[in-house]
């Protein structure tokens, strides 16, 4: 057998392949696992150069997944201004202008201005807000700001200019555009009718830019223990993202995370087709993992498709759907039948049923290939389709952190929504679990922060910042911190179908690991939140030492 060329020690080894918690150690053997056993097993295969680490009783886990997030519209975000937190349109508009004073010299003179996460639900007057507050700050600046959860935008009068947007233009069945009483463009954008000022604005976004924050994120994802992503690059209708610089940068080994991406389901199938020829190495750093589309919007809005009316608004329509649902039936069957993965934004419980359906419709009649069929989101989920997803081995792909975007309970609008009757059922992450589904976890990053320690709280804990509900909410779907890690681990290599190399620590598959500075297991579920990584290795190399 070969000789080691790390070796990593400790009393408490994760491994999620069903052995439980292991006394011993990891060898590795450059990118792969050697062998996990005991201490005297792995340290046999150590010779004069290995480098052995005693992590005496800090937990040891494979390398976390994040199944679900925007990389590039993240990672660019991180150097924007956020608008989380502001009260009225007046002090988003006043707080963006602020912080484009202090920033001025990093902007071209014509280069559009970002900004991200104002929530007008959360304002003292809770209506959308209007291009003329950004007008006054940016009468010559194009300026777009998506959402707190990238279901709408704004945009001021020169954005709309550029964009060629006028009162002329027809709202879609998917979107609609804010307008005045006289019938010109509001600025406010719900859905996908900010495609066209999204596009615009990330698709000028300077190369050097782009290039630099992902060189910046890769970092901070090997400090958090993040070893591999799962990029949803559709967004209204937009490949944000750049799949050329991202390869680049990969080849050079500059991004210390292995890159899963999605594209448009609505795209012509020879797209997927040229791309899985192109990126179908599951040992890989690039891997390309199939489609993704959006089957409704989100429920705060009403735009989330629901089985039964809303409570709050009973005669708003409650089937909002984000794309015709006889293409995508049409374009399921197709992919499913050539083993194309399959991803479907469901955050209604009628858009969950409805996905569920198509994908048994396609099994049906295809059969069993080697597509993994995921729903994204899932707030909501009817009792009825908990089994029938399990069945079917449907992929419940969650993001725990949005249990809480808010800093209370009190403050959330889910339950004035949709009644106490079904926010039961909200977030259902143990009933998933003991239904035999599939989980992968993400953040939806830029929606919230990548932090994983945030999702592994929500998850075992419930609790909103303030710390409330003491018991969690709806504490009955609360799961254990070993379900949690092995959701957040393999989860999410099940989800692209990588598991045979991924997610778990076992010989043979590659060396992608974290240690902990501290056995989580031994912590709080407040106590999560403050845990730290003490080293992150990727492809068998020590990336990040705290």
């Amino acid at each position: 057998m070969s000789k080691a060329t790390r070796v990593f020690l400790s009393t408490n080894v994760f491994t999620g392949a069903g052995r439980g918690m292991v006394s011993g150690g990891v060898a590795l053997d450059g990118n792969r696992i050697l062998r996990v056993g005991t201490a005297d097993e792995v340290l046999a295969l150590a010779g004069e150069g290995t480098d052995v680490r005693d992590c005496g009783d800090r937990l040891i886990t494979a390398g976390l997944h994040d199944s679900h997030m925007h990389l590039l519209m993240g990672c660019t975000s991180e150097r924007e201004c956020f608008l989380t937190g502001a009260r009225s349109e007046e002090e988003a508009a006043a707080r963006l202008a602020e912080w484009f004073e202090e920033h001025r010299d990093e902007y071209a003179d014509d280069e559009w201005l970002r900004a991200w996460g104002f929530c007008y639900l959360a304002w003292d007057d809770p209506k959308p807000p209007s291009r003329h507050s950004l007008d006054r700050y940016f009468p010559d600046r194009p300026v777009f700001v998506n959402d707190s959860d990238l279901h709408g935008g704004w945009c001021n009068t020169k954005a709309l200019e550029l964009c060629g947007l006028d009162a002329g233009v027809e709202d879609s069945p998917f979107g609609s555009f804010g307008r005045e009483e006289d019938g010109s463009l509001s600025g406010y954008l719900g859905e996908r009718a900010k495609a066209v000022v999204e596009e615009q604005a990330n698709g000028l976004l300077p190369e050097h830019k782009q290039e630099s924050a992902l060189r910046d994120v890769s970092g901070l994802f090997s400090s958090y223990g993040i070893t591999a992503v799962t990029d949803m690059l559709p967004l209204d209708a937009i490949d944000i993202g750049n799949i050329d610089l991202v390869e680049r940068l990969e080849n050079e080994g500059a991004l210390n995370f292995r890159y899963n991406f999605a594209t448009e389901m609505l795209d012509p199938i020879e797209k997927a087709q040229g791309l899985r020829e192109r990126f179908h190495d599951k040992a890989g750093r690039m891997y390309y993992t199939g489609v993704k589309e959006f089957i409704d919007g989100i429920v705060t809005t009403h735009t989330g498709y629901l089985i039964d009316a809303y409570t709050d608004d009973p005669e708003v329509d409650r089937v909002w759907l984000a794309m015709d649902l006889d293409e995508a039936r049409e374009r399921i069957l197709e992919y499913q039948a050539q083993g194309f993965n399959i991803q479907l934004h469901c955050v209604g419980d009628g858009a969950v049923r409805h996905a569920v359906d198509l994908y048994q419709e396609a099994i049906e009649i295809n059969g069993p290939t080697d597509s993994r069929l995921s729903v994204e989101h899932l707030d909501m989920s009817d009792p009825a389709d908990w089994a029938r997803m399990g069945e079917l081995g449907i992929v419940c792909s969650v993001q725990p952190p949005h249990l809480t975007l808010v800093d209370s309970l009190d403050d959330d609008e889910y339950r004035g929504c949709i009644g106490q009757r079904r926010a039961k059922y909200l977030w259902a992450f143990k009933s998933m679990l003991d239904n035999g589904c599939p989980m992968a976890f993400g953040t939806d990053f830029p929606v919230v922060t990548v932090d994983p320690r945030i999702g592994l709280n929500r998850a075992v804990a419930r609790r909103f910042p303030d710390g409330l509900p003491a018991a969690g909410w709806n504490p009955e779907q609360k799961i254990t911190l070993s379900d949690a890690l092995s959701i957040y681990t393999y989860g999410g290599a099940y989800k692209v179908g990588r598991e045979e190399e991924l997610g778990t620590l076992e010989a043979g598959k590659l060396a992608d690991l974290v240690v902990w500075h501290e056995n989580l297991f031994d912590l709080t579920p407040e106590g999560l939140l403050g845990a730290e990584v003490e080293l992150t290795v990727f492809d068998g190399e020590v990336v990040y030492e705290r």
